[in-house]
């Protein structure tokens, strides 16, 4: 499918993207920058407090190198710094990306960002609190059995925690981003390719990045593990079907996804009671050429459906406003309409039963996609399931509520 183009699109340079980021980058690293000296005043009080939680004994914890101490003070300021920061860059990333996003799209990415950082942080606090305390503990208990001394470098330890921390935050937040994109029907064997891409493999290159020097010769087999790790979400997707609007091939063998949509026309029209059948994809609006609102919700509907056909019931589609045909056209998706507005108009009173039965009769009567001959057979068909009365020719000047039309008798 083609780059969307929003009605409300605007045409702004590259230089301006490059400008409003790096406002927003330097705010949210002003704003760093005063929390982390903030925070250094008093970090060595809760890095003592973590590190009687951490060590697995009192007497055998020392610090080769002070002045390693001093770094270590600074890095834990500027890890609880950021920890306090997330939610602010969060509505950057949010604010700066929301121009160019559908309303559902806007609203996966401010959910996603969210659940996933509250997801990283709660995973890596938790080891840091409960689970490295206790693997320490265990590794204690062994080297007792030995009968060696131990003696543990405090910076050294508090290092390793932090980077496993960051290496489980960072899994944890990408796997529950997984489940997330999957349980939301965002994820089929066709886009988990995609996110392996966009997803787990940046994932696996900044946990190794950024530990690359910690890890030491466990940097591979991380990075093995870590890949391994992020595949176990997408297994219940990877042989999942696109959640795409039904698919019907037309008289040269394409493929096609036909939408009908039901617009009211601000009342001029009204709806039909029923969906049509299978074939087709449905959507409803009460007036797609006064609400943008409306106008932006079909424009997520075809690309969420992958629609090639967009069929307005009630007017020809010349009315829709010229920004929406583009936007409409840069989807890949075709627009045309039935024009039904001029048949209802012609009965005493809008009737949503008979719309319903002439709307229904107007898409089996469709040549393109299908040939002339399969329409024929599906107006047919459609015949025979109706017993009221059909007019066939030229549409009357005036047709009772009980009567549909039909440009051509297909028997």
């Amino acid at each position: 499918m083609a780059d969307l183009r929003l009605e409300s699109d605007r045409d702004i340079s590259l230089v301006g993207h490059l400008e409003e980021f790096s406002a927003r980058v330097s705010l949210v690293l002003l704003v760093l920058v005063c929390i982390t000296v903030a925070l250094s005043q008093r970090v060595e009080s809760l890095l003592l407090q973590w590190l009687e939680v951490l060590a697995p004994c009192t007497s055998c914890m020392v610090v080769f190198e002070p002045g390693a101490w001093i770094g270590l003070r600074w890095t834990t300021a500027i890890v609880c710094a950021g920890i306090l920061t997330l939610p602010l860059v969060v509505h950057q990333a949010v604010a700066f990306a929301s121009p160019a996003l559908l309303p559902g799209e806007r609203r996966r990415l401010r959910v996603g960002l969210v659940g996933t950082a509250t997801i990283g942080l709660t995973v890596g606090l938790m080891f840091g609190w409960i689970g490295a305390p206790w693997v320490y503990a265990k590794a204690m208990q062994t080297v007792d059995q030995t009968g060696l001394v131990l003696a543990l470098d405090a910076v050294n330890l508090v290092q390793l925690t932090l980077a496993m921390m960051w290496i489980l935050a960072l899994l944890g937040a990408a796997a529950g981003a997984s489940l997330g994109a999957g349980a939301l029907g965002r994820l089929d064997r066709e886009r988990v390719v995609t996110w392996r891409w966009r997803v787990s493999l940046p994932v696996v290159l900044l946990i190794v990045g950024s530990t690359w020097a910690t890890t030491n010769d466990l940097r591979w087999p991380l990075a093995i593990g870590s890949a391994l790790f992020l595949e176990l979400p997408l297994l219940p997707w990877r042989r999942a079907a696109p959640r795409t609007f039904p698919t019907v091939l037309d008289q040269e063998g394409g493929r096609r996804r036909l939408l009908v949509v039901d617009c009211a026309c601000d009342g001029a029209f009204g709806v039909p009671t029923t969906a049509p059948e299978g074939v087709f994809g449905h959507h409803t609006a009460k007036g797609l050429c006064a609400r943008l609102s409306e106008r932006t919700g079909l424009l997520e509907r075809v690309q969420n459906g992958a629609a090639s056909d967009v069929v307005i019931v009630g007017c020809s589609g010349s009315p829709l406003p010229q920004r929406f045909k583009e936007a409409l056209a840069s989807t890949g998706a075709s627009l045309r309409g039935l024009d039904l507005r001029h048949v209802e108009h012609r009965r005493p009173s809008i009737q949503p039963h008979s719309m319903t039965i002439q709307r229904d009769l107007a898409l089996a009567a469709m040549v393109d996609p299908w040939s002339a001959e399969a329409a024929r057979e599906r107006t047919q068909r459609a015949l025979e399931r109706y017993d009221g009365e059909v007019v066939f020719g030229s549409l009357p000047a005036s047709m009772a509520t009980n009567k549909v039309w039909l440009e051509h008798d297909p028997r």
